[in-house]
């Protein structure tokens, strides 16, 4: 005899299934969930990444600029140099300098690699410049007026979304944009300044006074006398030979401004100049003689883009690129007759050579750039990079 179902029995058998169905709704909402978690987080790290390269691209092309055209070049290779050592997805970058642009203006740049959070490189690219900005490749600008490197880096074609594909159905926007540059205008250099002068007449423009690539004597002769086109020795860290040594190794502290004054030193002091000059030639990185300083330029260019010696360049792996650019203060030559004399600029110049053996002669460099600096502001173009250092803006 077959017992009669209640109806709490039907409505029981009714409801059979309903955990399993629930279950596989929660497991799939779950699933879905996950995978959101899965393709922000994968967002978040590319974008990382991206930003990181860009960052380190715009650093490598700003600490090239020098104010020549060289410069602009060097900085190209370096950017893309060191955009291109990176990876995403396992795959290898292929960074284009046609996504590298200067500037002479920051607000400029900025403005246009930053128009809005959904314009990307590719359009950027697109782009004509604007007046103080120049792509690569372009030559609009003054190169002794940049001042300014940035970079827009767009994801790799590999950045896929996984599980987020039916949520998000527009594009999504990754990418890796950066600024750098030179420094706020100092005060005055500190530290590493040459114990040598160049005698200046104020009432020459700068322009015409010294010309790029001209080589000058930085120590005369020991029959040499204090007087307009002749230099000599300054006892900027001290009277003695040792203090001379130290301070052509790049180890003298402390600060000069347009201003100041040094005061002149006696004798030629041969052993501590040519111990301490030839030191800090050997202490760079590109380390031929005797050579210019454009060839110095092309066979580091060269060097960072293969990684191996340039033919007839000999490179010490361990140096620091720039040691042989050396800052000399130019003083007025209407204080030559006095122990008084008035810092009136700041000058770089390269180190074309060592110093050979023996007890005198003539100590000669050849000259890159003259830079005014006054009270906090540079009285001349962009400052080479050896008097500011470089900076991350954005």
């Amino acid at each position: 005899m077959n017992p009669i179902a209640t109806p709490h029995q039907i409505s029981r058998n009714g409801e059979r299934g309903s955990v399993l169905a629930l279950t596989a709704i929660c497991m799939l909402a779950l699933i879905l969930a996950l995978g959101l978690c899965l393709d922000i987080s994968h967002f978040y790290s590319v974008q990382t990444e991206m930003q990181n390269a860009a960052d380190a691209s715009a650093l490598a092309g700003a600490s090239a600029l020098n104010s020549t055209a060289a410069g602009l070049d060097l900085a190209e290779t370096l950017a893309v140099a060191a955009m291109n050592q990176y990876e995403f997805n396992h795959s290898a970058t292929s960074f284009s300098s046609n996504n590298l642009y200067f500037a002479t203006d920051f607000n400029s740049l900025q403005t246009f690699i930053y128009p809005n959070s959904t314009t990307t490189c590719a359009a950027i690219a697109a782009l004509s410049t604007p007046s103080n900005v120049e792509r690569y490749g372009e030559t609009k600008l003054n190169p002794t007026e940049v001042a300014y490197v940035g970079v827009c880096m767009p994801a790799p074609a590999n950045s896929p979304i996984f599980f987020s594909s039916s949520a998000i159905t527009g594009a999504v926007l990754i990418r890796g944009r950066a600024i750098a540059g030179n420094s706020p205008p100092l005060t005055g250099v500190c530290d590493a300044l040459a114990p040598v002068s160049l005698l200046d007449d104020p009432a020459v423009p700068n322009s015409t006074e010294y010309s790029p690539g001209d080589v000058i004597v930085l120590r005369n002769d020991p029959g040499g006398a204090y007087a307009a086109g002749h230099y000599g020795l300054t006892e900027q860290c001290g009277p003695g030979g040792a203090s001379v040594r130290d301070a052509l190794q790049g180890n003298c502290a402390g600060c000069l401004s347009v201003g100041d004054v040094v005061h002149p030193k006696s004798g030629v002091t041969a052993g501590p100049v040519r111990q301490g000059w030839n030191d800090r030639f050997d202490a760079d990185l590109v380390t031929s003689r005797p050579i210019t300083y454009s060839t110095y330029q092309q066979q580091y260019k060269d060097y960072i883009a293969t990684g191996t010696t340039p033919a007839g360049a000999t490179i010490n792996a361990s140096g620091t690129y720039g040691r042989r650019v050396i800052l000399v203060p130019a003083i007025n030559k209407n204080d030559v007759a006095s122990n008084d004399w008035h810092v009136t600029d700041f000058m770089a110049f390269f180190m074309q050579d060592q110093v050979p053996g023996g007890n005198g002669g003539e100590v000669t460099a050849e000259f890159i750039s003259k830079i005014s600096i006054a009270k906090g502001t540079y009285g001349g173009p962009t400052p080479i990079s050896s008097l500011t250092q470089i900076v991350l803006y954005k």
